[in-house]
């Protein structure tokens, strides 16, 4: 009986293991993150009417992850240049993202990943050199060392 008891411990511990790391959002780069998830709705973001830097040039990353279900939370600010009040409409269109799996994630497996937001970039249809300036801006903000967070 009693190695009847510890089979069945060590298998509902297995089983709690496995059922853990499936939960576990898999780290997804930007460029990958079509093959997991596509936008479906994005809500309606709040803007201030005045504060600090709201008329600069200024990207934003922000990390977040994509839930089962498509929403998304541990929404976090993990780099905004120049620094200003750009930080909460960042973060509030972040917050407002719903999802849809793509054809590839059958399992829905929830993911964590980032998106690199551009404010008052230069229109990239004004050619090559706003183009350059764009790509310049939002260089600032990728996240070389992008890792899943404690915990998580």
């Amino acid at each position: 009986m009693k190695q009847f008891v510890r089979v069945l411990l060590s298998v509902s511990a297995l089983m709690w293991g496995a059922a853990q790391a499936a939960e576990r959002p898999h780290l997804v780069q930007p460029d990958n993150l079509s093959k997991y998830w596509l936008v479906s709705s994005t809500g309606d973001p709040m803007a201030p009417s005045y504060g600090k830097n709201l008329t600069a040039p200024t990207c934003a990353a922000v990390s977040y992850e994509i839930e089962r279900g498509g929403a998304t939370s541990h929404v976090k600010l993990e780099k905004i240049v120049p620094e200003g009040d750009l930080a909460g409409v960042a973060t509030s269109i972040v917050t407002n993202l719903h999802y849809t799996a793509a054809a590839q994630n059958i399992g829905k497996d929830p993911v964590y990943t980032y998106v690199i937001l551009p404010f008052n970039a230069p229109n990239v249809a004004k050619g090559p050199s706003a183009a350059a300036e764009k790509q310049r801006l939002v260089d600032q903000c990728k996240l070389a060392d992008f890792k899943l967070p404690e915990g998580m």
